[in-house]
């Protein structure tokens, strides 16, 4: 259950089980696989680098000691073994069947060419020399005089080389995995935590507290960007929530004065209609109120119909002068009768991509509504031209005009001004123009016309 205390603790599976934790593994991996690759690297590059030191040194030296005098050499072979303080050195002179004249070596080592060049072979030295039997780089050249020089060098500054490189690989690598691993696990501590904090929020939101909001830190890393974004969105939640309440009270509000009227009828015309005629009346009245009902349910379901933007996919190119042309059609009539004068404006082909019907709907609206309120012998006009590279579609009347402080208010739903109260009407007619204009993305402007009232719907582009 959210808000329990015991989700306040960061679970150690859970810890373990995050994406932080994972990727920081997977980091921890490629950095182990790397420093390994860099080593062996390091390894093989040291290694060879160290063996052609060696063998460059002992192809030098017999190079040097094969140009040297037999008798010379004799003594400079023997001085060689004497002087190796290291006993890394193996030296041996044989003659043309190979027994030793000089040297540490018992016999040649098998293997080795006479060709000058260094080759990894096993060394056999005298049962005097302190020096083992093991493996050494050796070179073999066949002097002048027949007789055979070998000069051999042992491997052992390569084999500390080697373990070297691998204790420092140990003491390297390890340490860093281990680092690599706790960095981890602090990581997703902190991504756990703020992950507690979002459900225990969360909770209380799933709970009633609406008002409740996710926190921030005021940083601007990805939990904080999140954050902000879900709490505009609960912004909007909220809001809606709120209008909805509110819609369902005015819904409730205006539904109760036309069904009570029916219900009053009914009642008189059940118990004081003295005739067939007069219960007919009765009941045609009781008919002229549900109507008002119905017409209030329609009108918004047609609204919300518009919010949610199932009409969009229906637009085409529409040519507003001929939507001014079916409504100057339809109420130029209606003018007439009250006496008002009904003046239109059309004079060039303005295309917009939209809906018709819907655009019929909310330019009928609003000269609906500025006919209702104008008084015998007033003006309203509609026109249609183009500003600033957008179609505008104006509507203005001669009537009493909406106060300035209510001008924001009247495309809300059920929203009548003071002066409209004596008007029969739902409130919703406005509200239908509003979603008509956010659907099409139209701009809606409200002016004083001194007197009465001007709208213009401005449209996107054209």
């Amino acid at each position: 259950m959210f808000g329990a205390p015991a989700s306040r603790y960061v679970n150690l599976f859970e810890l373990l089980g995050t994406t932080a934790f994972r990727l920081a593994l997977a980091f921890a991996g490629f950095f182990v696989g790397a420093t390994l690759l860099l080593f062996a690297f390091i390894y093989l590059n040291t290694a060879f680098s160290e063996t052609n030191r060696v063998d460059q040194l002992i192809s030098t030296e017999a190079a040097f000691l094969a140009n040297e005098p037999s008798e010379i050499l004799l003594q400079l072979v023997t001085t060689r073994i004497t002087n190796d303080f290291h006993h890394v050195s193996y030296a041996g002179l044989f003659d043309r069947d190979g027994h030793r004249l000089a040297g540490n070596l018992i016999e040649i080592p098998i293997g080795l060419m006479p060709d000058g060049k260094p080759y990894p072979v096993q060394a056999v030295p005298l049962a005097s020399s302190p020096l083992p039997v093991e493996q050494v780089h050796a070179v073999e050249r066949r002097l002048a005089n027949g007789t055979y020089l070998v000069i051999g060098r042992n491997s052992e500054a390569i084999e500390r080389l080697r373990g070297l490189v691998l204790r420092a690989l140990g003491l390297g690598v390890i340490p860093a995995f281990i680092l690599s691993l706790a960095a981890g696990a602090f990581l997703s501590w902190r991504t756990q935590k703020r992950v507690q904090e979002v459900n225990l929020t969360a909770g209380r939101i799933m709970l009633g507290q609406l008002r409740e909001r996710l926190p921030t830190r005021g940083g601007r890393d990805e939990f904080d960007r999140l954050a902000i974004s879900v709490n505009r969105m609960l912004d909007e939640i909220e809001r809606l929530l709120n209008e909805l309440r509110a819609t369902g009270d005015e819904i409730a509000h205006d539904l109760r004065t036309p069904l009570t009227r029916v219900r009053a009828r009914l009642e008189r015309g059940l118990s004081g209609a003295g005739s067939r005629e007069e219960l007919a009346a009765a009941v045609e009245r009781s008919i002229l109120g549900l109507d008002q009902a119905l017409a209030v349910i329609t009108a918004l379901l047609r609204i919300r119909e518009i919010e949610v933007g199932q009409r969009r996919s229906g637009f085409a190119a529409v040519d507003l002068r001929e939507i001014v042309v079916a409504i100057e059609d339809l109420y130029q009539p209606i003018g007439e009768e009250r006496g008002i004068a009904f003046d239109v404006t059309a004079a060039q082909e303005v295309i917009v991509r939209g809906d018709r019907d819907l655009l019929v709907e909310a330019v009928g609206n609003l000269v609906d509504n500025a006919i209702k309120f104008t008084h015998p012998g007033g003006t309203v006009e509609l026109s249609l031209s183009k500003r600033d590279g957008r179609a505008v579609i104006r509507v203005a009347d001669s009537g009493p005009g909406i106060e300035a402080h209510e001008r924001d208010a009247v495309f809300t739903r059920f929203y009548r001004s003071e002066s409209s109260r004596k008007f029969e009407g739902t409130g919703l007619g406005l509200s239908l123009v509003a979603a008509i204009a956010n659907l099409h993305q139209i701009d809606i402007a409200i002016e004083d016309s001194h007197p009465g009232f001007t709208v213009e719907l401005r449209f996107a582009d054209c």
